[in-house]
């Protein structure tokens, strides 16, 4: 039994895998309080795995906690996924491999294990991250752009008269909160939709991924075809634990 988990900026998402197929599965926000707190919420009642494999894009201070709770609780080390120049059949394009997003390297994995042919792969959380991998597994490279929440998160923080509240994303807005939230939607969407048409002129077609926790709000916007795959981190993760 192994216990897969994707900790990112805002949240942290987990599933156990066992008997070919993943059997428990769980998420929660983090940032307010305690670690120890949120992991004994969501893990403690759960049977020791036997091994806890994570990828994370927060800090050094999380993953120490992290390490120390899973040791204390099970007795055994967590496995932290970091991106390099090649694994499971695909090749970084970074010149600095370890600098790249270890989720975008999971997600790219994942995507060649799924696809085994050219691919664009789109995830949507904090920030929007865009990459192409060909079919023999080489990154062509990709963009990163602030996801709707962190657009939002601008105009309040950098204007004056926009103050932060819940709204309804409408193409045509009739207040103000309805205006950025709309914008911001729009905006992800136009720029998934223009990014991966401009990737596919200079590199060929190939299958759109969708992934991450704002992928089900931003597909209904999307103008192209895009496979949604909602587990394509947790996919990602267990051909890493396999190959390992």
């Amino acid at each position: 039994m192994i216990l897969l988990a994707d900790v990112g900026n805002s949240r942290i998402k987990w599933a156990i895998f066992d008997a070919g197929g993943f059997q428990q599965r769980g998420q929660a926000g983090h940032g307010e309080g305690s670690w120890v707190d949120l992991l004994e919420d969501q893990w403690l009642e759960l049977i020791r795995p036997t091994r806890v494999l994570i990828v994370s894009v927060t800090g050094s201070e999380t993953r120490a906690a992290l390490t120390h709770w899973i040791r204390r609780a099970w007795g055994i080390e967590a496995e932290f996924v970091v991106s390099t120049a090649a694994a499971c059949g695909i090749r970084n394009s970074y010149a600095e491999p370890e600098r790249m997003g270890a989720d975008r390297w999971v997600a790219m994995i994942a995507a060649h294990a799924l696809i085994g042919q050219g691919c664009y792969i789109v995830d949507c959380g904090t920030a929007v991250t865009i990459d192409a991998l060909t079919a023999d597994g080489q990154h062509l490279g990709g963009i990163i752009v602030p996801g709707m929440r962190l657009m939002r998160e601008a105009l309040y923080r950098e204007t004056r008269q926009i103050p932060p509240e819940f709204g309804e994303a409408r193409l045509f807005g009739h207040s103000t909160r309805d205006g950025v939230w709309g914008g911001a939607l729009y905006a992800v969407a136009s720029a998934i939709d223009g990014v991966t048409e401009r990737m596919i002129a200079l590199h060929g077609l190939g299958v759109r991924l969708l992934t991450g926790g704002d992928a089900e709000t931003v597909l209904p916007f999307l103008e192209n075809e895009y496979r949604w795959e909602p587990d394509l981190i947790f996919t990602g993760l267990r051909v890493i634990a396999d190959a390992s």
